[in-house]
């Protein structure tokens, strides 16, 4: 319960980058809060603002999916990647996931069993790998248990192939930052990280990067962001 009305509201929305999206998030926080000035902003920018601040710089994230975030020194933004699972987020934890499937159906195919194939089977819940493609098609397998594959994919490396996908894995997010930072202008510019994939320690690692842990966190961002609206 606030002690008072807000003056003014900010949000940050998955979606909300979208005209459809944008009115729709728009017109619930009026008709919370009508009589205040109502902001509305991508859940990805205000991650951005929390983690960066207002300064030019860049933000890799990467958990069920992956994308590059970037601000100018004009204040315009910029993003790389994060354009869907089906054709994007490259190194996230879906594509980790689809990748472990994918080995796991490789391994089948040639008469291979062992470790990776039952850890796969395991997490996902299925009696075989060849249930997969039935269980998708059903919607029993979606793509937040593809991603929670990650998780099973750190712990065996780096045995093969986990290695190899999480090494893949690193290669395409740093291509994710590297294309940021080329967009960014500026090669000293601050990056930060987060996500449970990107922020792991492995990935870290692996991803052969510096970045800075984020400043603030993303409600922190809305905040901020808030607040240099209104010293405009």
């Amino acid at each position: 319960m606030l002690p008072s009305p807000p003056d003014i509201v900010c949000g940050g929305f998955a979606g909300a980058g979208r005209p459809e999206g944008m009115r729709f998030y728009t017109d619930c926080l009026k008709k919370l809060t009508p009589n205040a000035q109502v902001i509305v902003e991508t859940d990805f920018f205000v991650t951005y603002v929390g983690a960066v601040g207002l300064e030019p710089g860049v933000l890799l994230i990467a958990g069920t999916g992956s994308i590059g975030i970037g601000r100018r020194q004009d204040g315009s933004m910029i993003r790389v990647g994060g354009w869907g699972p089906m054709f994007s987020d490259e190194g996230s934890g879906f594509w980790v996931g689809r990748e472990a499937i994918r080995s796991a159906l490789e391994d089948h195919d040639e008469g291979m069993g062992g470790a990776f194939i039952t850890s796969v089977c395991q997490t996902l819940g299925l009696g075989s790998i060849t249930d997969v493609s039935a269980a998708w098609n059903s919607g029993s397998l979606t793509v937040r248990t593809v991603a929670s594959l990650a998780a099973t994919v750190f712990r065996l490396y780096p045995t093969n192939p986990a290695d190899r996908i999480l090494n893949e894995a690193a290669s395409h997010l740093r291509r994710i930052a590297e294309t940021a930072i080329a967009g960014v202008g500026l090669s000293d510019c601050r990056r930060s990280i987060a996500g449970s994939i990107a922020s792991h320690p492995l990935m870290r690692k692996l991803i052969r990067m510096e970045f800075q842990d984020p400043a603030e966190s993303p409600e922190r961002g809305a905040i901020l962001w808030a607040r240099s609206q209104t010293q405009r």
